[in-house]
């Protein structure tokens, strides 16, 4: 069995995702990589990072029984990473708009599910292999955790109920397993959204709520949660990852 750490990155194929299995893997990690609609591109990263790959592993995270298929996958003994696991990233995340008086109780839940359900039930089903080696889980948020924006209630709600679990479960899964949270700013425009187009108002009033000026990378994301991996001290925080967006209180 490979002495190299490993973790699970969930919806890894695209964007920040993808950003984090190309960094975990360039720092020596074996990398599980789950997604759910995007195949090509998941496969594509496991390419990029050749041996380093495990799985890919196919699941809808809203789906209990999925997570509790995952889990047995990640930690089978039998299993090609031998069932040990150094780091969870939770990435996986919906990103739901509409009016508050157009969606339903039914929308609120999906949202719910996916984005703060799943993180906190893939820490409770992971936790002993974690235990075993001192790992630690890395949450992903956003800066909806603390700030709300219009159209977006039910994802502010769940991201703040993130950051909240990611305090607890430092608590609860202490001194075995650390638990952190990287909370992104604006690190890769909408794709097809026209609303985000360059030149357009709405980006040009993102742009003038980031102190740097600029918006980040996702490779920015994958450094910072690299950071926290093998931070040995740090547990029950959250990094923001903005461009010093929410020091100065720009909504944008």
């Amino acid at each position: 069995m490979s002495q190299a750490p490993v973790a699970l990155v969930t919806g890894g194929a695209i964007r920040v995702g993808r950003a984090i299995c190309l960094a975990l893997a360039a720092a020596g990690y074996r990398v599980w990589l789950h997604y759910h609609h995007s195949a090509e591109a998941a496969a594509e990263v496991l390419r990029a990072i050749g041996g380093a790959g495990l799985g890919p592993l196919r699941l809808d995270l809203a789906d209990e029984a999925a997570r509790a298929e995952l889990v047995r996958t990640v930690l089978d003994p039998d299993g090609p990473a031998g069932g040990r696991l150094d780091l969870l990233v939770n990435n996986a995340a919906g990103f739901e708009r509409g009016s508050f008086t157009g969606r339903s109780d039914a929308d609120l839940r999906r949202v719910l599910e996916l984005n703060l359900v799943a993180p906190i039930s893939l820490a409770r089903g992971l936790a002993p292999g974690l235990a075993a080696v001192q790992g630690s889980v890395v949450n992903l948020l956003d800066v909806a955790a603390y700030q709300p924006w219009r159209g977006y209630l039910d994802h502010c709600t769940a991201k703040a109920g993130l950051a909240m679990a990611t305090r607890a479960l430092a608590v609860e899964l202490a001194p075995a397993v650390r638990v952190n949270g990287v909370a992104p700013g604006t690190v890769a425009w909408p794709e097809a959204d026209e609303r985000y187009a360059e030149g357009s108002p709405t980006r040009a009033a993102i742009l003038r709520a980031i102190p740097l000026g600029r918006i980040g990378e996702p490779d920015d994301i994958a450094q910072a949660v690299l950071f926290l991996a093998r931070s040995g001290f740090i547990s029950g925080h959250t990094i923001a990852v903005d461009g010093g967006r929410l020091a100065a209180g720009g909504l944008g």
